[in-house]
């Protein structure tokens, strides 16, 4: 109503002060009612861009019918009846469209590989471990098979802070060195890694008859700069070409951190700094 009299007053030739104190209203709330009318030609103002509503009308008419049959009824019951249940949200890397493209082209360009040819690989990465953390995953309300699929993903990135990173290998027949690094992994401390820790394990593996070993790690920088590529070619190291973007979860490797994280949550009361933390990781 007082919007309609400003418009009309406003008519008559009042200025905005007599307004403001003809119907108790701000001065500013006039002046910004009047400059409203200039621009939209009308005294209301535009609807404020609210949440959108998760479910269309068909869906609520379909709720309301489910809840007036049995008023009585707890969402658990009908969770139970749908075969919903909350459990750990899967965590994947966030992708971009080219890294799911890059990441497919590499799935096919390999799935033609044999067991003999895996077996020759070793496996790489590193992975940081914290004292203090979250002793579980955020749940995620889904049905039994539906794991994977992107809307129950939880997206992660890389390294969300930590205390201690560690370094490591594998391959079919055996694990290879636990190296611990100071402060974050860069070319030289890569390189540390693998001329230290990683050479000598290297050259006691067994003598493949058939083939050579293939090292497997992922496009960090520290891993495919100029120097650590240089030191890589003059050590005569066969790596796994192209491995894509992203992609922590097609090493397999990412199942041993998932067990180390596991017992570390076990231990976590006995852990209370750093050095607690590495001892625990060399037990383990």
């Amino acid at each position: 109503m007082k919007l309609s009299a400003i418009f009309y007053l406003t008519q008559l030739g009042f200025s905005q002060y007599d307004i403001s104190n003809m119907i108790d209203m701000k001065r500013t709330t006039v002046e910004g009612a009047i400059n409203r009318v200039a621009t939209t030609g009308t005294t209301l103002a535009e609807k404020s861009m609210s949440r959108p509503s998760s479910f269309d009308d068909y869906t609520k008419r379909n709720l309301e019918r489910i809840i007036r049959s049995d008023p009585f009824q707890t969402i658990e019951t009908l969770q139970g009846q749908l075969r919903f249940k909350y459990r750990s949200a899967a965590s994947k890397p966030k992708l971009s469209d080219d890294q799911k493209k890059n990441r497919l082209e590499w799935a096919i360009e390999h799935v033609g590989w044999t067991d003999k040819q895996w077996e020759q690989v070793v496996w790489s990465d590193e992975s940081r471990f914290r004292v203090f953390g979250h002793d579980g995953k955020p749940k995620v309300l889904r049905k039994q098979g539906e794991r994977y699929e992107s809307c129950h993903l939880l997206r992660t990135v890389k390294y969300g802070g930590g205390s201690l990173m560690v370094w490591s290998c594998f391959w079919a027949g055996g694990y290879g060195p636990l190296v611990f690094v100071d402060g974050n992994m860069n070319q030289d401390s890569y390189d540390d890694c693998l001329s230290q820790k990683f050479l000598p394990w290297y050259y006691k593996l067994p003598h493949l008859e058939d083939g050579e070993y293939i090292f497997q790690e992922d496009d960090a920088p520290c891993h495919t700069g100029g120097y650590a590529s240089w030191w890589k070619n003059s050590h005569s190291l066969n790596v796994l070409n192209d491995w894509p973007t992203q992609s922590p979860d097609l090493n397999p490797i990412e199942h041993i951190w998932s067990e180390l994280a596991r017992q570390l949550r076990s231990r976590r009361p006995d852990i209370k700094n750093t050095e607690d933390l590495r001892q625990t990781l060399i037990e383990i």
